[in-house]
């Protein structure tokens, strides 16, 4: 198949690939009304970019929920041990220690750390159960951190502690936000919230501003009772004069934990990942992940109380995947291989970045219509990835239409 400019695409049945957050919410609308799309494909693992209430029922909608979780939650690591060892690290360039004395032990009682304590036994609360909830809460403890999951429905057996009280989520050293954007997430850490949380939290948010009351939050830095690092603000970029620009207890970067070596192209392998699924599943027996609401439909959503997530949305995750999403933010456009061999030759339409070269791009093999069909348990393992109002059953049925001989 072929990736071209999303202006060449034909009437009706193309296949977008889209980076939402490349684009004005305007010329957004402009792509998505187009044309008749069978499904869009977000290069971003949030899907708050869509009104989902306007989407049209026939169009599947898909995101890339689980190609960023190793970056966010190596970011989300990087600013949790930055900020342990901010008063200084234990090693120098050279030993500027003087020579013992002939009776003086090798290291004396009163050895200087550098002024930071590390992870051992600090407490960390993980806001989110998706794929970068996941990854970061195991690598937290492995490093002897004690890990708390804020999430809305506790889950037996869990190997970590879990609340849906949001004043225990805050009574942490960190909180690491890993939320999706959602009309129950909003402001969820408000300034009543904030306002309770233990003195010298430091938040890292890694998913959508907007969870956090950026207000109330710069008003806690400047105090002093708040630290915080944040790879996303409102709006972005901040203006030049704002005090989250310049205040000593808040880092900021602009808006890039998802990136890594293999970053640029990977919700290619999301899409792929979906497109095989889709296409292997038995078109017979459809879970429909719309067809309940937060975590009844997604096991792995990111729960926290009072999230009234759109119904089957979860932030990142897939069953039996080591940790990797939310969301969050920022996938480049388009143009690059998809892993897997090449299928029959049909144009799909995709937004490249701005002057971007649109290159042919080979996506993986998939089994003509008439193959037998697996099990349909193939298609639990993307249903994250899935955004309603799709449902499974119209999922397989678009990616079955699309295998039609003479479809793009």
């Amino acid at each position: 198949m072929e990736l071209r400019p999303w202006q060449e695409a034909p009437e009706r049945d193309g296949v977008l690939l889209m980076a939402p957050h490349e684009l004005s919410a305007g010329r957004r609308a402009e792509v998505l009304r187009s044309v008749r799309w069978s499904w869009v494909h977000l290069t971003s693992a949030g899907a708050d970019f869509i009104d989902l209430a306007e989407w049209p029922a026939d169009t599947l909608l898909t995101r890339s929920w689980r190609c960023y979780a190793a970056p966010l939650a190596e970011y989300a690591l990087h600013a949790v041990l930055t900020h342990e060892w901010r008063r200084g690290t234990p090693w120098q360039e050279r030993d500027t220690r003087s020579a013992p004395a002939p009776d003086a032990p090798p290291v004396p009682a009163g050895a200087s750390t550098g002024g930071g304590t590390g992870l051992w036994g600090a407490e960390v609360t993980v806001a989110g159960w998706g794929a970068v909830g996941q990854r970061l809460a195991t690598v937290l403890d492995a490093l002897g951190a004690r890990v708390t999951v804020l999430r809305r429905s506790p889950e037996p057996g869990s190997p970590f502690r879990q609340t849906s009280d949001l004043g225990r989520a805050l009574d942490a050293d960190h909180l690491v936000v890993a939320l999706p954007l959602t009309a129950g997430t909003r402001h969820l850490f408000d300034r009543a919230a904030l306002g309770r949380a233990r003195p010298g939290l430091h938040l890292v948010n890694v998913s959508r501003a907007a969870i956090v009351d950026q207000d109330a939050l710069t008003e806690l830095c400047t105090e002093g009772r708040l630290f915080a690092t944040l790879d996303v603000t409102d709006p972005e970029p901040l203006p030049t004069g704002h005090p989250l620009r310049s205040l000593p207890t808040v880092r900021l970067s602009p808006h890039v934990a998802w990136r890594s070596r293999d970053s640029d192209a990977a919700f290619a392998d999301d899409f792929a990942t979906i497109w095989a699924a889709l296409a292997d599943s038995d078109t017979s027996a459809a879970p429909d992940p719309s067809a309940a609401a937060g975590s009844a439909a997604d096991p792995h959503s990111s729960d926290a109380p009072g999230i009234a997530h759109a119904p089957g949305i979860s932030d990142v995750s897939a069953p039996g995947v080591p940790a990797p999403a939310v969301p969050v933010p920022g996938a480049p456009a388009p143009g690059v291989p998809v892993p897997g061999a090449p299928a029959p030759g049909v144009p799909v339409p995709a937004v490249p970045a701005p002057g971007a070269p649109a290159p042919a791009v080979p996506l993986p093999t998939v089994p003509a219509p008439s193959a037998p069909a697996p099990d349909a348990r193939a298609l639990d393992a993307v249903i994250p990835g899935l955004v309603p109002p799709t449902s499974g059953r119209r999922a397989r049925a678009a990616v079955r239409a699309l295998l039609t001989p003479g479809r793009s």
